[in-house]
């Protein structure tokens, strides 16, 4: 597949010549790299979208829209027997509302062989996904707390995500361990203070994630 609408071209990562992979797996990784800001584990989430060799998995596929060489949108799609999944959609704010986002969604539903696949979004997200949201009739029907990060909420369409037990990620961990360090250190044992000094914490954190992600 590789198609040009409104002088945009859009193409599948797993087509692209082996040199053009190797290419575009930084290239996208650098677009979508701001991720980090709503999953701590994005970095690690997308290498293990491809094999040792650079190519996706068969389960796996990146649609690309692109413009004189310069990415201007991405879809990441999943396809099992159990679960069609549109995993991350962006578009480059320059090159919003010119119906890159719509393209990118039918053409996902094309190869996903679903016009309502599962898509989950941060909350703080939905104001740039609600019109296309409406456009397609997707329907709200999840949104799990603390489910990526402490604090932070996941709305999910067409689907539920998968029961997760909650625990903490590295960093949460290591916050735990610096504030436990830095209490025993001052003489306080106060079990509570030191929760209500990690929630605090994360909840800063959570604040300034999503002040990031606004901008």
């Amino acid at each position: 597949m590789r198609k040009c609408i409104n002088n945009n071209e859009y193409f599948m990562y797993s087509e692209l010549p082996v040199i053009e992979q190797s290419l575009y797996y930084q290239r996208i990784y650098k677009f979508l790299q701001h991720l980090v800001w709503e999953y701590p584990h994005f970095k690690r989430w997308y290498e293990s979208l491809f094999l040792q060799d650079g190519s996706i998995k068969n389960t796996r596929e990146i649609i690309i829209s692109g413009r004189n060489g310069i990415i201007c949108g991405v879809a990441i799609l999943k396809r099992t027997r159990d679960e069609q999944k549109i995993c991350t959609l962006r578009v480059a704010p320059q090159y919003q509302r010119h119906g890159i986002g719509k393209n990118l969604m039918e053409l996902s539903f094309e190869w996903l062989s679903n016009d309502k696949p599962l898509v989950t979004l941060h909350k703080s997200r939905l104001h740039n996904f609600s019109s296309l949201f409406d456009y397609y009739g997707f329907k709200l029907e999840q949104e799990t707390y603390n489910y990526y990060n402490i604090f932070s909420t996941e709305l999910s369409y067409n689907g539920i995500l998968p029961e997760k037990e909650t625990t903490l990620n590295e960093i949460e961990f290591l916050d735990v361990q610096h504030i436990y360090e830095r209490f025993i250190k001052n003489g306080i044992t106060d079990f509570n203070c030191i929760v209500e000094a990690c929630l605090s914490l994360w909840y800063g954190r959570e604040q300034l994630r999503c002040y990031k992600m606004s901008m």
